[in-house]
């Protein structure tokens, strides 16, 4: 029932929108890049260095490490030894090694992903008042998880391309593999704006190619967390090429596998 309110909250904004003003608030709402003047969407997955920041801000505020919402916000790095992984290096630094800084943060709940997203809207505000920039803001903006159909508005945009580079790319690209997925040991290629190995797991959130939005990794890298309570789409590291990409699917656990980013959603002027 909350889900279909929220939806059909949107659903009222989106058919009251407002005169095509051609604004765009980027350097106001940080992280995002314009998908219409109504919606912005986060041009990354959220990274454990967002996420490290979330986590400092309920210690810092809630009383430390033996707060309740401190403990809410851990993800759940015990879950880098199930499904067979046995990945106890990633349990013991992904999350919090500077190494893995920018990679994507796993292991998070929809809930947990959900809670963020409220917390980095009151964080905005906040800074954008610290900073005098509260005129230059719209009229109203909140962060939340991205519904399926603005999702499939991202993925729509590379659902054509190949997925290894071929005639289509520069000279010094073809033959690499367009995104971080499951590839056969025969296929292994170079990602782009990385080191040479290919990533075991995930790979840092700006690595290989953006779509024309400039949104990068919306296939591959990791499955993300939708607006629809416990359900994600979108491929990860661990999803073979010849797999669908796109199905809707649910869980309510986390997953080394499943991350998460934000959209903006914005209005200019009261309805």
């Amino acid at each position: 029932m909350r889900v279909s309110i929220i939806l059909a909250a949107i659903a009222f904004i989106a058919q009251t929108s407002f005169a095509q003003s051609g604004s765009n608030y980027e350097k106001v709402l940080p992280g995002v890049v314009k998908v219409s003047d109504g919606l912005y969407y986060d041009q990354t997955e959220i990274t454990n260095v967002n996420w490290l920041e979330y986590m400092f801000w309920q210690f810092k505020t809630y009383g430390g490490r033996d707060s309740k919402a401190y403990k809410e916000a851990l993800p759940d790095t015990a879950l880098w030894m199930d499904d067979g992984l046995n990945a106890e290096p990633y349990m013991k630094f992904y999350h919090r090694h500077p190494s893995y800084k920018d990679y994507p943060v796993v292991n998070v709940t929809w809930k947990q992903a959900a809670d963020f997203c409220a917390w980095r809207t009151a964080r905005v505000k906040e800074w954008q008042e610290a900073e005098g920039k509260t005129d230059d803001t719209p009229y109203y903006f909140a962060y939340r998880l991205p519904t399926y159909e603005e999702f499939h508005l991202m993925y729509d945009d590379i659902a054509e391309l190949p997925d290894f580079i071929g005639g289509e790319g520069k000279r010094k690209d073809r033959g690499k593999a367009r995104y971080n997925q499951k590839r056969e040991p025969s296929k292994v290629a170079e990602p782009a704006n990385a080191p040479s190995t290919m990533p075991d797991v995930t790979a840092p959130v700006k690595s290989y190619w953006p779509n024309s939005y400039k949104v990068y990794n919306i296939k591959g890298n990791v499955s993300e967390w939708l607006m629809e309570e416990n359900v994600h789409a979108g491929v990860s590291w661990q999803t073979p090429f010849a797999a669908n990409e796109s199905l809707k699917l649910m869980t309510d656990k986390a997953s080394p596998a499943i991350g998460f980013r934000c959209v903006c959603e914005i209005a200019e002027k009261a309805p």
